[in-house]
């Protein structure tokens, strides 16, 4: 969901500087990712399990060499991130290429970059390849709009760990940049918080079981507001879930990431087409089953048409797995419905404000902030002014505060930032 409007009648830029107050946002975006039907959340994350990070190899492993499933959830090495949703699409295309099986006509579920960079392989190599996207647009949890005349990111906004990374190769080929992000270059943080919370993340490496425990059992019964806040910094807005949802096993997974973080002064929507191509995409078609037999597939579709293909590539977000908004004939065996139930779909939601001018930090990439009262809401700001040349500042919530203010009105969520920053700057 994402809202917009302008406001009006606000003061001139002197005479609210002399009154000490802020001014009105000109205009505003927002995102809320766990009410889009199509999402169910932002991304996934390694939840307390059993399974531990065997859980995303589960969920990526095919059925009966006929159905295969991508998307960022299943990649092992890059969960999360763009450039491990793109792996696991060409991983995908690869199953089918070398699967050996009779037909080369693929349905591909999802045109983001999962759904689009195995169809784009597949159709590299002469398959006929049917991508279907429930939205009216391409690029799923990519999605860029405009404010202040500059891209503004709902979805995905980095490029994680630039140096090695299939995403910048896209980025290269496009046509397009990038910014080095500075996640040190920081306004407002609060250092005895996260000095708090440095002492007790040294208990991490002692846990015995860390594949079942959450972050949280090393935090005290009533963690204080410094420490509610300095974990929503470090782990709600990394993985888009609370300490109490996350398994000790999710910093360790995926490897390393190598060179800057960048942002996309042209706009990722640019890299989602350029791996696009001319591959034709229908919009607008929700898939609703799956039935999978030993000689192909078919797709049941929400309008009451079928489609039919030897192959089926599943690449939806974790989340709509979570809410079996497809079912499948037979199920999914148990150890791949283990591996959904195993994985989080976290939430991390976005508002970007336009003002008339900068009352902020020009100089810092990010701007930090320690509500005593509802510690981790509106804790991280993206200066806009630094990153984009214009007088933005993106506000994000991540987990349940994030979940809280989801499905308020644009009024409230506008209200409850600028409450959030008036305070910030008294």
């Amino acid at each position: 969901m994402a809202g917009s409007g302008r406001s009006g009648g606000a003061a001139t830029p002197a005479s609210l500087r002399r009154s000490g107050a802020l001014p009105e946002p000109v205009s505003f975006l927002r995102t809320s990712w766990s009410a889009d039907p199509f999402a169910l959340g932002s991304y996934s994350f390694l939840a307390p399990s059993p399974l531990g990070v065997r859980a995303r190899k589960l969920l990526a492993a095919p059925v009966a060499g006929r159905l295969h499933f991508a998307g960022e959830a299943t990649s092992s090495g890059a969960p999360a991130t763009t450039h491990g949703a793109l792996e696991s699409g060409r991983r995908a295309a690869k199953e089918i290429a070398r699967g050996g099986r009779a037909g080369r006509h693929v349905a591909v579920v999802g045109a983001g970059f999962a759904g689009l960079g195995c169809a784009r392989a597949l159709a590299d190599a002469g398959f006929e390849v049917t991508v279907l996207e429930a939205r009216d647009r391409v690029g799923g949890r990519i999605w860029t709009e405009r404010i202040a005349g500059v891209p503004a990111e709902m979805g995905a906004s980095w490029i994680h760990g630039s140096k090695g990374n299939v995403m910048t190769r896209v980025l290269r080929r496009s046509g397009g940049s990038g910014t080095a992000f500075d996640y040190g270059s920081v306004a407002g943080r609060d250092a005895r918080a996260m000095a708090e919370l440095a002492l007790h993340r040294r208990k991490l490496g002692d846990v015995e079981e860390p594949d079942t425990t959450p972050v949280s059992a090393v935090f005290p019964e009533q963690p204080s507001a410094a420490l509610r806040y300095a974990a929503a910094v470090h782990y709600t807005q990394e993985y888009a879930a609370d300490p109490d949802r996350l398994a000790v096993t999710a910093e360790r997974e995926g490897r390393d990431l190598r060179g800057p973080d960048l942002l996309l002064p042209d706009g990722y929507a640019r890299l989602t087409d350029h791996v696009r191509g001319e591959l034709p995409v229908r919009d607008g078609t929700v898939v609703t089953a799956v039935r999978h037999r030993s000689d192909g597939v078919t797709l049941a579709l929400r309008d009451g048409g079928e489609v039919t293909a030897d192959h089926a590539v599943i690449t939806v977000p974790i989340g709509v797995l979570k809410a079996e908004r497809i079912s499948f004939d037979p199920p999914l065996p148990r150890e791949k419905q283990q591996a959904v139930e195993a994985l989080g779909s976290g939430l991390l939601d976005k508002l970007w404000l336009e003002f008339p001018y900068v009352f902020w930090d020009p100089d810092a990439d990010v701007i930090e902030w320690f509500d005593r009262d509802a510690p981790g809401r509106w804790s991280w700001w993206v200066n806009g002014r630094k990153a984009f040349g214009r007088p933005v500042l993106l506000g994000f919530n991540g987990g349940r505060a994030a979940r809280d203010l989801a499905l308020v009105s644009d009024d409230r969520i506008v209200g409850s930032a600028m409450n959030a920053l008036r305070r910030m700057h008294r």
